[in-house]
């Protein structure tokens, strides 16, 4: 309030129709309105009298702007949306209120004064009120007030401020729309079902994946997945929505027909019913929420078998050692060659063994079996002649051979081609196109040989167990050349 204004009462000189108004009601009765062209309060046409009457009178923000000079007065509502322009712009033509605004608000104006009333329930403005710029937004009508004669005398304004109410919209809006492309990137599964018959409301690309390509949303869980239904995921959606109690299940097996026509895809998954309540506590709907976990299951499940194999086959080569054990000892004279021989074979079966666990523990090569087992001879590796292909072993038929080469290998070197500095091995195997393995030992060059008076556990092992692990039959026969070992049979895995 002005300096001017502020002992300015009136109220009991004041018409009736300029009763009350507060603080804006007291400024207009002691404003000086013969400064204007309103002129004095007892010469104001009835019309201008009644639309300040109702706005004095009303909480709601108004405005009356009239007369040619398009003089301004306004009640305590309209003050507050003001700023520091009130009281100032009281009784001075409406263009300097809003001066800065005045491109936008002259053509609404200007049809208020031809006739023609506006209602607007949103407007935007960039006002400077307060001495700086804010985003304000109006909901407003501005409606013409005609004289006795007929003519427009001014201007009407009922309004509201909505500044508040849209930002908060907006940011709602900027919420959920936050919360939806939160939902569309989460890499879990999602789904809102509505109502007792769980029609999908929305879901994420994320559960799309899961059910495949089929119509979801808008249809209820009966007619878009009725091998959920078939599965008891009906029911238990059903108890859920009755109790109102939330339901969690950990890798729950679910058969899906991914797409029509094809075999129903198993897939095991983590995820939880929650009810969803209105304002009443009454449930309305059910929030669908989880994980695909198929591949930590499947994992799972390999690793429990990964873990029988091992075992088995850890059975099968305890077995093997103590059989190698066993049989070496009951041949040897004394502890340290049986130590020696143990050893030796241990070894061997160690090396074929690390050869499996570079793969798979199924196959192995045949060659990479072979340059293992006759590792412990690389100084008299160039003694060797290899020649063959591919060949694709069995895991035993890898462990046997191995013990097997191991055993001519260590015969060579005591008695045989090895023993000497001029003797060599040549060894050679092949697959026949009907599937028939073939493996030839041959020694040259060495001492003269002669055959064992009798057969200790190497040539047992080399003849009447590796044998078997092939299908097939071995031989040892020892020329006047040399050792010459054959080895027939098939291969258990493939071969190229």
């Amino acid at each position: 309030m002005s300096e001017e204004t502020v002992p300015c009462t009136g109220d009991d000189a004041s018409p009736d129709f300029l009763k009350g108004g507060g603080e804006s009601g007291a400024l207009i009765r002691c404003f000086d309105w013969c400064t204007t062209s309103l002129g004095p309060v007892q010469t104001w046409p009835q019309s201008l009298r009644t639309v300040v009457g109702i706005m004095l009178g009303s909480r709601q923000p108004m405005l009356v702007v009239w007369g040619p000079d398009r003089i301004t007065l306004y009640n305590d509502g309209y003050a507050a949306m003001c700023g520091q322009r009130h009281p100032r712009a009281l009784g001075r033509p409406f263009q300097d209120l809003w001066f800065d605004l005045w491109d936008v608000v002259e053509p609404i104006l200007d049809r208020a004064y031809a006739g023609v009333s506006t209602h607007m329930d949103d407007i935007e403005f960039t006002m400077h009120r307060n001495g700086y710029p804010e985003e304000t937004h109006f909901a407003f009508s501005y409606t013409p007030v005609r004289v006795e004669n007929g003519d427009v005398g001014g201007m009407f304004c009922a309004c509201t401020e909505t500044t508040g109410e849209v930002i908060a919209r907006r940011e709602v809006l900027a919420e959920r729309a936050g919360f939806k492309e939160m939902f569309q990137q989460a890499p879990s599964f999602m789904a809102m079902l509505r109502g007792p018959e769980h029609r999908f409301e929305w879901i994420n690309p994320t559960y799309q994946r899961l059910v495949g390509a089929r119509q979801i949303v808008g249809r209820t869980v009966a007619e878009a997945l009725p091998d959920a239904m078939q599965q008891g995921y009906g029911t238990l959606l059903d108890e859920v929505f009755a109790s109102g109690k939330a339901q969690t299940r950990t890798g729950a097996r679910y058969a899906i027909q991914v797409e029509p026509g094809a075999a129903p895809v198993e897939r095991f998954l983590d995820f939880v019913y929650q009810p969803v309540r209105n304002q009443a506590d009454v449930v309305t709907g059910i929030l669908v929420e989880g994980y695909d976990v198929t591949s930590r299951i499947m994992a799972d499940q390999q690793r429990i078998v990964l873990m029988r194999e091992m075992a088995h086959r850890m059975k099968n080569s305890m077995a093997m050692v103590q059989a190698i054990a066993s049989q070496t000892l009951r041949q040897v004279k004394t502890v340290e060659e049986g130590r020696e021989a143990i050893s030796g074979r241990i070894a061997a079966l160690a090396r074929a063994q690390d050869v499996l666990t570079r793969t798979d523990w199924e196959t192995a090569d045949i060659r990479e079996v072979i340059d293992v087992a006759l590792g412990a001879l690389d100084h008299a590796r160039s003694r060797f002649h290899l020649s063959g292909g591919q060949v694709i072993l069995g895991s035993q038929q890898a462990l046997g051979l191995s013990l097997a080469l191991h055993e001519l290998a260590t015969n060579a070197v005591k008695y045989g081609a090895l023993s000497n500095d001029t003797g060599e091995v040549e060894l050679a195997w092949s697959v026949t196109g009907d599937g028939v393995f073939n493996l030839e030992w041959r020694e040259r060059g060495g001492p003269p040989v002669v055959a064992p008076e009798r057969k200790g556990f190497g040539s047992r092992l080399i003849q009447r167990i590796v044998a078997p692990y092939f299908d097939g039959s071995a031989s040892m026969n020892f020329t006047t050349q040399g050792l010459y070992f054959t080895l027939c049979g098939k291969v258990s895995a493939s071969q190229s």
